[in-house]
């Protein structure tokens, strides 16, 4: 049986996964019968460290290698072994760089909008002009005041959220967690690593931080990729079309 590992974007946690985590685990038939079994076997939303209040962790800490390896602990923690893993956003590389180290690999990767850096570049100079420019300037303000890397509600309604219903927008807004400045600034080496398994890439049409045009030529960038129908959603898929979510890593299951 085929188990999930759910892996948040930066500057998210996990409850973004919880409807989707909801379709994956409700029961095929109701009333469910009596000890039967559903379409999957563990179904695991991790927190990334830094970006919940579980584990308190130094910024400076927060390297792409550090959370690589902070997922195949949460794969090995739960003994997750014929496992889809569902990423998103920039954490794409950080799961890319997880599955090339260890000895078993997934059943599959499932990317959701996902940004894939050139070899040698960093996640955050990959973004499109408007999204790096913002972020550069708030990650300046940051430095100067000494405080963490936080993005501004408008650029998080502009950005990540357009389209949105209002009550859904105010979470994550609410929740969004400041970014991990140093795993964004890492450089980026996939040569290989997308080789290890199966990789599904899902476009979302209506995404504004990383647009239509640049998620197809990032996906492009990916070996053993199979690029999936784009779904009409903006950035925060999970959150604004759950079942469909659930729908496709269910289909790979």
């Amino acid at each position: 049986m085929t188990d999930v590992l759910l892996v948040h974007d930066a500057g998210h946690s996990s409850w973004v996964w919880g409807r989707v985590w909801g379709y994956l685990t409700a029961p095929v038939e109701h009333p469910p019968r009596l000890y039967s079994r559903g379409p999957v076997g563990k179904v695991i939303a991790m927190d990334l460290p830094g970006h919940s209040s579980k584990e308190p962790v130094e910024s400076s800490a927060l390297t792409l290698d550090y959370l690589a390896a902070a997922v195949r602990t949460e794969l090995q923690t739960h003994e997750l072994t014929d496992v889809v893993i569902a990423t998103h956003g920039m954490a794409a590389p950080i799961v890319l760089r997880a599955a090339a180290d260890l000895e078993r690999p997934p059943k599959r990767i499932v990317v959701f909008g996902g940004v894939i850096p050139e070899d040698g570049k960093s996640s955050l100079d990959s973004l499109p002009r408007v999204a790096r420019t913002v972020f550069k300037a708030f990650d300046r303000f940051s430095r100067i005041s000494r405080k963490e890397l936080r993005l501004p509600k408008a650029a998080l309604t502009t950005l990540y959220c357009n389209g949105m219903d209002s009550f859904d927008m105010v979470q994550i807004v609410g929740r969004f967690t400041p970014l991990p400045r140093r795993a964004l600034l890492d450089r980026v080496f996939l040569s290989g690593a997308d080789n290890i398994c199966l990789v599904t890439y899902v476009p979302l049409q209506k995404d504004r931080l990383i647009p239509l045009a640049l998620q197809h030529r990032m996906a492009a960038r990916l070996g053993n990729v199979e690029i999936a129908p784009t779904l009409n959603a903006c950035h925060e898929v999970m959150v604004q079309h759950p079942k469909q979510v659930a729908d496709i890593l269910l289909s790979y299951a």
